[in-house]
């Protein structure tokens, strides 16, 4: 992971925020080209999972606003097994849109413990509300204190996901000719579409690099 990002600290003042961050109408998140980037509460992982400390012994999980939007909305979620340990940077489950696959790395260690109903009923749920009830899962976590200082919180979250958009961006000028005006947004649900990007290769970039390593 860059370590020009201290993660897994607090938000500090020191950091200035990047030319494309906006203030955000939802209390506590900035917007970086149009995607909802929490400020606090909300750990991310490099994989563009979060963790949310609900107490000591309950981890909540869910994925991030800027992974939906360049996804879209899943027809269906591989979602883990209740009672099964996942440990931090291994696949944890599943999205699949049109029969097509994008593996999620578990952010944190730890056993299962529920799986939130509405997204096994209604997957769209974590493109449309990816932060609130679009929730995946709840862990009890097994190693949480080194599991979040290799994850961005605060400062280092906005900081990290405006370097992941500015990738994006690369990546759309040069595959698809798309050069964002200044002041513009990314357009929600990117594979859709500019599908000729290649679903494959949108979830290498930013969900799942083959040459990261895995933590145990």
């Amino acid at each position: 992971m860059n370590k020009n990002f201290a993660q897994g600290q607090s938000p500090s003042s020191t950091m200035p925020e990047p030319p494309g961050a906006m203030p955000s109408s939802r209390p506590g998140f900035v917007e970086i080209f149009g995607f909802q980037v929490p400020t606090s509460n909300y750990y991310l992982h490099r994989g563009h999972a979060w963790a949310v400390i609900e107490d000591k012994s309950r981890v909540r999980v869910g994925l991030d606003d800027f992974s939906q939007k360049i996804l879209g909305p899943a027809d269906e979620l591989q979602l883990p097994d209740v009672g099964k340990e996942y440990y931090q940077d291994h696949v944890v489950m599943s999205v699949v849109r049109q029969g097509h696959k994008a593996v999620v790395l578990a952010p944190v260690d730890g056993v299962v413990e529920e799986i939130n109903p509405q997204v096994r009923q209604q997957p769209r749920l974590i493109h449309d509300d990816p932060y609130g009830a679009g929730w995946l899962y709840k862990v009890r976590p097994t190693n949480l204190n080194l599991n979040l200082d290799n994850m961005f919180y605060g400062d280092t979250t906005v900081a990290w996901i405006d370097q992941e958009s500015h990738r994006l961006l690369s990546l759309l000028e040069t595959s698809v000719g798309l050069t964002l005006p200044s002041g513009g947004e990314i357009i929600d649900d990117v594979y859709g579409h500019y599908p000729q990007l290649g679903w494959r290769r949108l979830v290498q970039e930013f969900l799942f690099k083959r040459d990261w390593k895995k933590r145990y």
